[in-house]
């Protein structure tokens, strides 16, 4: 069995016993009877060192030690996955960044002429040029959708590849560009799948949060309807922010375990919800923690960039092409890629690392570990 394969959850999970993790005060067996797996001369609940032999170290044979793992052991893993295969981490993302990234420039810079061109026809022409803003509006419109569409779906797939790479560096072995693409190209189109469901439910649960109160401003006939349902669309923005919080923690780990175990689409999404299951407060804390930063270190990174083009944008000035607007685009994209080129295999790499660390608490993935990092 692989090391990634998930237990027989048949004869555990039915149980209502599952793959428990290692009890405190022992790194023991799973399930082990209190005091098994504890040092000689060491009772229960008794510390390590006292009138006993201290336990060795775990074994730390790629990025993080084979144990339950603190934030900031995920944190270092997540940075010692650059250094240790940077080819694929930086050099992959990179790539992909900047492919999706010209991609969703030229759909901008396309559309950013059309329309400026409209608009300029239409201060000329007056109601003449109305006609000419629609079709405008209906080439561009279609051009951003499909650009930002193939920018996710790319993302997601990097996203996944990434994933792979950092499971290897656990056991301290590095992928090269083909077999890290011959591993995740049959996932592919589960990825996607696995993308598009996920989106719809996020949408569906806005719709059903969103939808009273948006019926009730839309059918108010007095002021006091309205407010009420105004009041409503934030209650239900709200709901709508919680429900996706949710989700997104409860399916978190569908990536990771659709890749490393080889699940397909409904299968992942279980899996997850079962192993982020007792661990939800834990697992959004270092989620929300980890995308504030990496926000942040973006951002900053972004902003130079964003000023410098907003100025060249500005001094620029109105001319009627828009050329102004695309070089100031330009400038702005190049930050956002830098940044990203950053941020995207670090998120990859937190949730990576959370999917190991879930399953060693919970499955004892960490003896599995030792002897595949053994062989």
């Amino acid at each position: 069995m692989s090391q990634w394969e998930r237990p027989d959850e048949g004869a555990r999970e039915s149980s209502g016993q599952g793959w428990a993790s290692p009890q405190p005060g022992g790194w023991g067996e799973p399930g082990a009877a209190p005091g098994q797996g504890q040092a000689p001369g060491q009772g229960p609940g008794q510390a390590p060192g006292r009138g006993g032999w201290d336990r060795p170290p775990a074994p730390r044979p790629g990025i993080v030690p084979l144990r339950p793992l603190g934030l900031g052991e995920i944190w270092d893993g997540a940075f010692r996955a650059f250094r240790f295969d940077p080819k694929v981490m930086v050099g992959l993302s990179a790539l992909v960044v900047v492919v999706t990234s010209a991609v969703t420039l030229v759909a901008t810079i396309v559309s950013t002429r059309d329309l400026v061109g409209a608009l300029n026809r239409l201060e000329t022409s007056g109601e003449g040029g109305v006609d000419d803003l629609f079709s405008a509006l209906q080439s561009s419109v279609p051009l951003l959708v499909l650009g930002g569409l193939l920018q996710a779906v790319a993302v997601l797939v990097l996203n996944g590849m990434l994933i792979v790479s950092v499971s290897r560096a656990v056991l301290g072995r590095g992928i090269g560009f083909g077999e890290l693409w011959r591993t995740c190209r049959p996932r592919l189109l589960a990825l996607v799948g696995l993308s598009l469901v996920i989106t719809l439910a996020s949408g569906a649960v806005g719709a059903l949060t969103l939808l009273p109160g948006g019926l009730l401003v839309g059918l108010a006939d007095s002021d006091a309807v309205t407010g009420v349902g105004v009041l409503l669309l934030l209650l239900g923005l709200l709901g709508w922010l919680a429900g996706g919080a949710y989700l997104w923690v409860k399916w978190s780990m569908a990536t990771p375990a659709m890749l490393l175990e080889g699940l397909g689409v409904g299968a992942s999404l279980k899996r997850s919800w079962r192993l982020t299951r007792g661990s939800f407060w834990r697992l959004l804390g270092i989620l929300l923690l980890t995308t504030a930063v990496v926000y942040v270190v973006v951002t900053a990174v972004a902003v130079p960039f964003t000023v410098v083009g907003g100025a060249v944008g500005a001094v620029s000035g109105t001319d009627p092409q828009g050329l102004g607007m695309v070089l100031s685009q330009t400038i702005s994209t190049v930050g956002s890629v830098i940044g990203s080129v950053v941020g995207y295999p670090f998120l990859a790499s937190v949730t990576a690392l959370l999917y190991v660390d879930l399953r060693m608490r919970r499955e004892g993935l960490d003896v599995e570990l030792h002897r595949a990092a053994g062989a």
